[in-house]
């Protein structure tokens, strides 16, 4: 079966930074990497360099920032592939350390539901066939047409002016279209954590304490900088967690 994790980037560099970054990463945890990108971004800025990574180009929108067209954009991966291709998404600052997502194609999974306190469904992660997602979804290959149309349905949010608004609209989205099903649902908990003051993923690795989220036994992933992430202090914790896990390029 075919696997992919589905990023997505518009031209910000603090974001489609990390590109190459997931695709070594996913690629030795035994996926393929698809990345979802606004009409804004330069291929080549991404750095990819494995002919089976897929690069999708979405649909500018008017009146639709670049960012959420990326963020929501994850959402319509499926109509560019067959039914029976397994897709995560996933965050382009985000970075995995090692397996642990194992979907079932039988399944629609979804990882860390608890981390919301059981309130949205996490954009990381959902996995599902394409299948699934073309069903859940309500797409048939129109993609222009799709996003314009759940636009439309999630104005107040996808058109909104407050950032803490029309950030939120892919996973209001993905939980609205999802949550009448939940009982065909397999959810699977993540668990969370006390660390450095806060309450976090337990086995992330996160921006908001680097040094003390890194102490944790059986890392799982990094929720990485995405502000100046190529600052000296930013850039070397995060290649050194990165290549312990995954090597040097």
């Amino acid at each position: 079966m075919k696997k992919y994790v589905v990023v997505s980037t518009n031209n910000n560099p603090d974001y489609y930074f990390y590109a190459p970054y997931q695709e070594r990463a996913w690629n030795n945890l035994g996926w393929d990497l698809c990345v979802m990108v606004t009409d804004d971004v330069d291929i080549k800025d991404l750095n990819l360099d494995n002919p089976s990574t897929v690069i999708i180009r979405l649909p500018n929108i008017e009146k639709l920032r670049t960012e959420s067209i990326a963020q929501a954009g994850r959402l319509y991966a499926a109509n560019y592939f067959g039914d029976d291709v397994m897709l995560m998404t996933y965050d382009m600052d985000l970075i995995p350390l090692r397996p642990y997502w194992r979907p079932n194609s039988a399944h629609v999974m979804v990882y860390g539901h608890d981390l919301t306190w059981h309130s949205f469904y996490p954009m990381g992660y959902i996995a599902m066939t394409a299948r699934n997602w073309k069903r859940y979804m309500k797409l048939d290959g129109r993609t222009y047409d799709e996003m314009v149309r759940d636009a439309e349905e999630f104005k107040h949010l996808a058109y909104a002016e407050d950032w803490e608004k029309w950030w939120n609209w892919d996973w209001t989205m993905i939980t609205a279209r999802m949550k009448p099903f939940k009982d065909k649902l397999t959810f699977v908990d993540r668990g969370q954590v006390n660390i450095a003051g806060a309450t976090l993923a337990k086995g992330r690795v996160d921006r908001f304490n680097v040094a003390e989220t890194s102490k944790q036994d059986d890392l799982i992933d990094f929720h990485c900088e995405n502000n100046n992430v190529k600052h000296p202090d930013k850039l070397e914790p995060f290649l050194n967690i990165y290549n312990k896990y995954h090597g040097k390029d």
